[in-house]
This record gives C-alpha cells, structure tokens and sequence, in this order.
C-alpha cells in the first residue's frame, strides 16, 4: 500500500528542489519524478551541491540568505514551479522559503532523517518535527480507525556510504569555495576540521569501548529500573536551536542534574547518554563531573557513549529527553518520558505534562493504545521506506537509486536508530 506521504510527494507538477542531504539523493530524486512526468530543478548553494548535480541541469545562487525571497520570487516568474522541496527545514536558507512558500500559496515539502528508523525517511508538507502540522490533540488520535499494516521493506543505511558522501561534499565545497563567496553552511563547512573529528570519533569510539566494558552489565543487573536515562542530542542539532528553550547542550545537561540532585530519590541513579554522530565534536566529561560534584550526586551519575540504546532503554526506569526522536523509541518501550523542548510527540496521554522537578517521583506511565494510533498515523502520512545513503532498492510506487556507483558494503547505526514493529533489533 502506498503511503500518504508517497502521494503527497507526487502531487505536484513543477518541482524547484533546494538543498538535499550531503549526497546524490535529491539529483536522483529529481530524475525520477522527471520520469513520472513532472518538472525538476535542482538548485545549488555551495561546491558539493553543484558536484553531486553535474549531470543535471541546476540553477546557482550565490547571494546571502536575506536576498533569497526575491531570488525565488524572479525565478518562479521563469519556471513557476508549483513544489518547493527541502531537506532540513531550519536551515536559513529554508526558513526563507518556507515563509515565502507559505506567503505566496505553493507546496513547501520538507524531507528529515526518519521519525521511525531505521527503514524510513520523513516527508512532511509544512515543515518536520516541530514545525510538523499533525495534530497535537489525543483524542484525535484514540478516534482514529484501524489503519491497516503496510508492507515494510527491511533497509540499513550505510554509515560508511554517508561519510563518503559527506567527504566529497565537504572537499568540493572547500576547492570551489571562491565561487559561492558568500555561502554560509549551518554548521562547519572545513573538510579539515570535519575529519580531524572523525578521527577523534573513531580513536574515542574503541577507546570507550573498552572503557565501558562493565557498564552494561552493571545496568542491566545491580541498577536495572532505577536509573532515569538522558538522552543528549548533537551539539549543533536545530531541533535545540530552533525548537527549544536551551542555547546549547550543556544548559540542558544542568537543568537535568539540578533538578535530579533537588527531587529524586536517593537511591536513583541518572545516566546521560552521549549522541553518537557527536563522539568526535563533543565531550561532556568534564562538565558533568564538575556538576556532579557541585549537586553532590558524585555517585550516583554516569556517562556513557556507544552503549547499545535499546538495552539502555529496556533497563531504564524513565527517559528525560530534550526532543529527540529517540524519544519516541523510549515510548515504544513503555517509558515513562519528560520533553524538555518542542517535540511532535509530546501530548497529553505520551509523555508526562508536568515539571521536570516533579517528574522524578510521578507516578506516570504512557497510553500504549494512544501510541498505537499515533504511531500507526505517523507511519502513513509522514514516512517513507527509503534510506538516504543505502543500495539500489525498489518499492511498489518508488524506484530510485540512492547509493554511490562504488560497491561499499552497508553499516548500520541501530543504537542511534527507532525500533518498528517489523524488526525488534532496529530501534533507538
């Protein structure tokens, strides 16, 4: 059965694709919905948007973010393109024209890394996660009807496809950097500084390995159901910049800990979880210890990186998350769960309303038959069954190469990933 999302995605018939995922993606896309007879235009911002487009037709900008309405505005008078299509919805320059889009009536569509990974990518018209226009009331849910199961294709993006991608991107930007001189990235744009932190990653991810050898265990036994896990999110994630009360992560890793040393339980135990797309941006070792001493919970807090989630989470007492989408894994477990920022799925009856002082020792528990109605909406209006960095696939209303012309073997991220129904050993 076709997706909501698919239909929506096909709905249009002029295309203007802006910025997509570091990668052939959006070329690709825009082949294939020339094959189904619509219009396409890819735009290109920077050196790795024009490599990964060069066997296409592209239009360039190159002037800043505040001059791209009217640069919309005179294009749509030459190619009046009826569907704007995104990848990142925060980004400055998608934040303009989805307030143009908005402005002048067109479709603005959205695409963000799957709400249920690993096997699905979202879609969404408006915008995603926050910015998302599903329904935020309950009981719009619970009157849901019965939608029936979709046939899920089991799929693994590759790790190891992404970092490829990611190091063409970043060096062309890099090489043609003179040629987009007043291209900003939203985040670090150096191939450079970019490696020497991959480097870090991979040094810190066996380093932690071995250092975190008897950590699990310990949870899983002497301190299973009576550690509270905090999930940290990537230092530079929008959803924080742009959907929540916190500047940074270090703000919210000091709301969590003040308020667990003020109201929880003694006998409780917090445990912060490190994201693990930031191994080698971040480290919070240092901060946590120097709060951990300050609150005087020395003992009582642990740090860990490349533990597996679903254990943790299967362990865990309860969940305090800022609003990642790993908090919907941490409902799918059964878990009592507090949403420190703005997140699509935080509603009465899912996730618990008050505060976080008063979290520690609430008698709370989710409403599985609520998440099953939102998670079975979701699925079919918001989620797709693709990958961004995967093999060639097929599905029954989707055919679309987006995998590199080199045969690299698939790695998967399951701890960074959301369990379905489907495939218990993919979740988040």
């Amino acid at each position: 059965m076709d997706s909501t999302a698919m239909s929506k995605l096909l709905t249009g018939k002029r295309y203007l694709l802006l910025q997509g995922p570091m990668g052939p993606f959006f070329a690709d896309l825009a082949d294939w919905l020339e094959s189904k007879g619509r219009e396409a235009v890819n735009v290109v911002f920077n050196g790795g948007d024009r490599f990964y487009c060069r066997h296409r037709p592209v239009l360039q900008y190159d002037q800043t973010p505040e001059y791209f309405a009217h640069w919309l505005k005179e294009t749509w008078k030459t190619y009046p393109f009826d569907t704007l299509v995104c990848f990142g919805d925060c980004r400055p320059l998608h934040q303009v024209a989805r307030q143009w889009a908005q402005a002048k009536g067109l479709r603005f569509l959205a695409f963000e890394e799957g709400y249920l990974r690993p096997h699905f990518i979202t879609l969404e018209e408006g915008g995603v996660n926050a910015y998302s226009s599903l329904p935020r009331d309950p009981e719009f849910y619970r009157h849901l009807p019965e939608l029936p199961p979709r046939n899920i294709q089991p799929l693994k993006p590759s790790t190891r496809l992404r970092y490829w991608h990611a190091t063409w991107y970043y060096l062309e930007g890099w090489f043609h950097r003179h040629d987009y001189p007043l291209y900003r990235h939203h985040k670090s744009f150096s191939p450079w500084y970019e490696m020497r932190c991959w480097v870090r990653a991979w040094r810190r991810k066996h380093w932690y390995a071995f250092k975190e050898r008897d950590v699990l265990p310990r949870l899983q036994t002497q301190l299973d159901k009576r550690y509270y896990l905090a999930i940290l999110q990537v230092y530079n994630d929008s959803q924080i910049r742009n959907h929540s009360g916190y500047a940074d992560v270090r703000d919210y890793i000091n709301d969590v800990m003040y308020s667990f040393a003020t109201k929880a339980p003694a006998t409780k135990f917090l445990v912060f979880k490190h994201h693990p797309m930031d191994r080698g941006h971040r480290l919070y070792r240092p901060l946590i210890n120097k709060l951990s001493k300050k609150y005087g919970i020395r003992n009582r807090v642990l740090y860990v990186h490349d533990l597996p989630m679903p254990e943790m989470l299967k362990h865990a007492k309860a969940v305090v998350t800022i609003n990642s989408t790993a908090g919907l894994s941490a409902l799918i477990h059964n878990k009592p769960l507090k949403v420190m920022g703005d997140a699509l799925y935080d509603m009465k009856g899912l996730t618990y309303q008050g505060h976080l002082h008063q979290f520690w020792t609430a008698d709370f528990q989710p409403d599985m038959g609520l998440l099953a109605k939102f998670r079975s909406y979701l699925l079919e209006t918001t989620q797709i069954n693709a990958v961004f960095y995967g093999e060639i696939y097929s599905e029954k209303s989707f055919t679309i190469k987006i995998s590199s012309p080199l045969n690299i073997q698939n790695s998967s991220h399951p701890e960074n990933s959301i369990e379905t129904k489907s495939n218990n050993k993919s979740h988040s």
